[in-house]
């Protein structure tokens, strides 16, 4: 009898963290006494296995040998008929897997169009707009320039960039904003820094002040203003609080450090993949949740991540050249 939908995902799920473990190297003698319990179990759980390792073994390019043990004979009358829908589903799987590794690989396509200046993983590069703004793009961003009659309006499309904002004088009235997400920041001042984080995206300030603005649900618009030395964070309808910082330490990536204070695990991850042309993929909730705390080089983002999987105790597994994944 086949397993029921929900029987069979929870199958598929297991099947999934145990090929992840064996791509990450050898399992221990407890793991792999635990895999061949689990494979003895059922036939079903055999060809989950089977199915996920060959979904792997095709992102990756590698032949069916990773699995470097001898598993128990499954039984020829109980072997499980092949299952076209569960196939084709695998197979779309497989299929998304690549394109969003392709994607991350050659740029977002949407953003490069609509991108005025970009800057590669790993890479900064520092634009000077045509009222002499001047900005500090970080790795893997991207700003569009908007300047129209009533505003210098710059949009952040990703990453993060430093802005040091060309004052206001007789002749040029317009106030500069950067927009990012649904929020927008005006200069009222000279400099400050944005960054697009994956829940929220943060405004820190270096001189001077900024207006930082959301629209909440109902469409008002909650306003903030934020000091030199000073951040706030917005995601989606909510505002956060104004919080003290150093902006020498929220700046250090433009030195080529990176520096965390309990910064949770998922937050890292977004500001490596900046770094790195592999995508960082964390495997649960709560191990995204962790914190991680140091100071490091922003010159060997491998070695970082090796280093935060060490102290944490967690473990990696490769997907050359797509994505690595932390469970």
């Amino acid at each position: 009898m086949s397993p029921s939908p929900q029987r069979q995902d929870d199958i598929d799920a297991a099947a999934a963290d145990w090929t992840a473990r064996l791509g990450g190297g050898a399992l221990t003698e407890d793991e792999r006494r635990a895999l061949v319990r689990w494979m003895a179990r059922s036939p079903a759980h055999r060809a989950a296995l089977a199915e996920a390792r060959a979904a792997w073994a095709q992102m990756c390019r590698l032949g069916p040998d990773g699995l470097e043990m001898e598993l128990p004979p499954l039984p020829a009358h109980t072997r499980p008929a092949w299952n076209w829908a569960r196939a084709a589903a695998l197979a779309a799987s497989v299929l998304i897997a690549m394109l969003t590794g392709v994607a991350y690989w050659c740029g977002d396509p949407l953003t490069l169009l609509a991108a005025d200046h970009r800057t590669d993983p790993g890479r900064m590069r520092t634009v000077t707009l045509m009222d002499g703004s001047v900005v500090r793009l970080g790795p893997a961003s991207a700003i569009a320039v908007r300047y129209g009659a009533e505003f210098r309006r710059v949009e952040l499309l990703s990453g993060q960039a430093d802005f040091t904002a060309a004052p206001l004088t007789a002749s040029e009235k317009r106030p500069f904003v950067v927009a990012a997400g649904d929020g927008t920041a005006r200069a009222l001042g000279t400099r400050f820094m944005v960054d697009r984080l994956p829940d929220a995206v943060e405004v820190t300030v270096a001189e001077h002040t900024v207006e930082v603005a959301l629209p909440d649900a109902s469409g008002r618009v909650a306003r903030v203003l934020v000091n030199p030395g000073q951040a706030v964070r917005y995601g989606q309808t909510r505002l956060g609080p104004v919080a003290s910082v150093r902006y020498g330490q929220a700046a250090a990536w433009q030195e080529g450090t990176l520096v965390f204070d309990r910064v949770p695990l998922s937050e890292v991850a977004a500001i490596l993949n900046r770094y790195r042309r592999d995508r960082i993929v964390i495997g649960d909730t709560a191990l995204a949740a962790r914190t991680v705390s140091g100071v490091f080089t922003t010159t060997d983002p491998a070695a970082t991540l090796d280093t935060i999987t060490r102290v944490l105790g967690i473990r990696s597994a490769s997907l050359p050249p797509l994505a690595t994944l932390l469970y």
